[in-house]
């Protein structure tokens, strides 16, 4: 995307075709009194074929050219380059070549003899402003339609958030409630891969509880022991981590290669711990997306969040599992 100054370089520029070199070498001197930058080309041919290389904001056109005519040049620039302005140049005032030029798109007529710069710079100031005019509306119209897109995306994740949660608060235990976070999870957000792990509360080893998109025999290996890697360093660093798209090499060295091979999938990486009174006791980790949607805040937002209802759903069992045995030592004879 141009810059303004950019922009506004690109609207000073012109293309003059004419076949008369003299007539040329006046325009420009003309043009240069305004500082606007002018190509030139001698027919309907190169100037076609200069446009292909030589982006201008406005041609400059006699309509009396060798073999094809600046009318035919104003057709086939508003047919492939219909951004570009054309103003014609003509001894011809006819009503006729008028109301063709106007039909054709041109944006305005001037009949010669151009005595002195005036009539010229009139039209030109008129068509530069007319140009960056437009220029600011399409900027302003690809930022609303950017932030049309964002309260879209904004909107969907919200959605699949409510959905997820609703998965997560049906599960009648914890290790349905763990496939339902996974899952919900790995459907919503269209990834490869995605799993959970806990401390073990003794050994304090980090095991792998459930995955999706992952082997049932790469789950059963690491039930018990992931190996020393990034996922163990980002469990016992406590904090959510967005990786966009490519693994940067820094992480990668802290990865184990199994770990990289059988658990984790490019491009992304998003992370989130597990917390129970402020005390991590496990793990999402969710990678593999699709390349043309790297991972941004709002799938962050999500996961973290999906996290925090399943330790709170975590919890919740615990609590029930304790009530259940207080229950049951109570009915025992004594």
């Amino acid at each position: 995307m141009m810059t303004a100054a950019q922009q506004q370089d690109h609207v000073r520029r012109l293309l003059i075709v004419d076949y008369s070199a003299e007539r040329r070498a006046s325009l420009r001197q003309l043009l240069e009194e305004r500082q606007i930058v002018a190509l030139e080309a001698d027919s309907c041919e190169s100037a076609l074929a200069m446009l292909i290389v030589e982006p201008v904001a406005l041609i400059l056109t006699e309509t009396e050219l060798p073999n094809k005519s600046g009318l035919y040049l104003l057709q086939k620039v508003k047919q492939k380059h219909p951004e570009v302005e054309v103003i014609l140049l003509t001894h011809n005032a006819s009503s006729y070549n008028l109301l063709q030029a106007l039909r054709n798109g041109a944006y305005d007529f001037i009949v010669r003899p151009i005595d002195t710069g005036e009539i010229l710079h009139n039209a030109l100031d008129r068509a530069f402003s007319h140009i960056q005019l437009r220029q600011q509306n399409n900027q302003l119209l690809s930022e609303l339609a950017q932030h049309n897109r964002f309260l879209s995306h904004s909107l969907d994740m919200l959605k699949a958030l409510n959905t997820s949660i609703e998965r997560v608060a049906a599960a009648t235990d914890i290790e349905t409630l763990f496939m339902e976070l996974l899952t919900s999870a790995v459907e919503e957000l269209h990834l490869k891969r995605g799993f959970l792990a806990l401390f073990d509360r003794s050994s304090e080893k980090l095991g792998l509880k459930v995955g999706a998109g992952i082997p049932t025999a790469i789950c059963r290996q690491y039930a018990t022991t992931i190996p020393a890697g990034l996922t163990t360093k980002l469990a016992s660093r406590g904090k959510p981590l967005l990786i966009p798209g490519e693994l940067p090499s820094k992480l990668q060295r802290l990865a184990d290669v199994d770990e990289l091979t059988d658990l984790l999938s490019s491009p992304g990486l998003l992370a989130a711990p597990l917390t129970l009174r402020d005390r991590v006791v496990g793990i999402v980790v969710l990678s593999g997306t699709r390349p043309e949607h790297p991972f941004t805040e709002h799938e962050m937002h999500f996961l973290i969040q999906l996290s925090h209802h399943a330790a709170l759903a975590l919890e919740k069992a615990g609590i029930i599992h304790q009530l259940k045995r207080r229950h049951s030592h109570r009915g025992e004879p004594g």
